[in-house]
């Protein structure tokens, strides 16, 4: 927390005490004047019925001015925390960029240089064309989430929805990962759903990236399950368990735990705000489940996709 933050919350908690302390006082003052006017009234009239006056108005509208002033303050602080939250996100965010794209500019920059400036053997050159081939497709997947989310915030990620058999769809999937994956599915998974088979690979493929990123080594794995109203597909890995106070906020635009495991992995923290942003388009649902060896009997985190079954 900034000190320009916790400075404002003092401010407004001192200003906060001065108008409820100013309304007790007003309070105490206008009821103490009304019994100080009501006890002379007896004493003269010997009629304890005193006729109303506009002390209680007084009284109402003070407690009306009083409140009023207190909302708005209160308006106002979440106003400026929220804009502070917003300015420390796009600080983050140009911090995470620039360590995004410096590094990769920086490996493509050195390896041509070093093409350029001496005669490299065929190996060589051969090797340093994949590294950069690979910073490349580094840089143009980081781009193309920033576009998809630009896509999602404005409301035009464009959908095509069709009728999707999702066994051979992940058995085609699997097939074409370049790395190992583990896919199972239960007895008669036959689920056919409507979707946009582009969008959900893009989700699946942000998910298993994670999976891979995160699973200490481990194949990811993927299942396919279901009822007569929904279709789950799962990703699964061993990796280290999402913390509870995480769960929810891994899936905002631009979050990123902040964990030395996380630190250590390129992102700007798109991916799983992607994955939910398609899986909502669908008419469905992500949750992500943990587990510790200890006390479920198996390690790792769980996401599944909830997808409504078609007609």
């Amino acid at each position: 927390m900034s000190f320009k933050t916790i400075l404002a919350i003092v401010v407004f908690v001192l200003a906060a005490g001065m108008v409820i302390t100013l309304l007790v006082f007003w309070n105490v003052y206008i009821i103490s004047d009304y019994h100080t006017i009501r006890e002379l009234y007896i004493s003269t009239h010997g009629n304890p019925n005193v006729p109303a006056t506009g002390r209680w108005t007084v009284l109402s509208l003070g407690i009306t001015f009083f409140s009023i002033v207190l909302v708005v303050l209160t308006a106002f602080f979440i106003v400026y925390l929220r804009g502070s939250r917003f300015k420390q996100q796009q600080k983050d965010f140009v911090n995470m960029m620039t360590h995004e794209l410096k590094l990769p500019m920086s490996s493509i920059q050195m390896f041509a240089q070093t093409m350029v400036q001496r005669e490299a053997t065929p190996e060589d050159r051969h090797r340093f064309l994949e590294l950069i081939l690979n910073d490349c497709a580094r840089m143009n997947q980081l781009l193309d989430h920033l576009l998809k989310a630009q896509q999602i915030e404005q409301g035009r990620m464009p959908i095509e929805r069709q009728r999707l058999l999702l066994r051979p769809f992940l058995e085609t999937f699997v097939e074409r990962w370049p790395r190992p994956l583990q896919l199972r599915w239960d007895e008669g998974s036959d689920a056919q759903v409507l979707a946009d088979p582009v969008l959900l690979e893009l989700a699946l493929v942000n998910l298993v990236n994670n999976a891979e990123k995160y699973g200490k080594g481990s194949v990811p794995e993927l299942s396919l399950a279901g009822d007569s109203r929904r279709a789950r597909i799962s990703v699964h890995d061993a990796g280290t368990p999402i913390p509870k106070r995480f769960t929810k906020k891994i899936f905002k635009r631009f979050f990123r735990m902040p964990t030395r495991e996380t630190r250590r992995q390129n992102g700007v923290g798109l991916g799983l705000y992607i994955v939910k942003s398609i899986v909502r388009m669908h008419k469905g649902s992500v949750e992500l489940t943990t587990g510790s060896q200890e006390t479920d009997g198996w390690k790792g985190n769980c996401f599944t996709l909830n997808l409504p079954r078609a007609a």
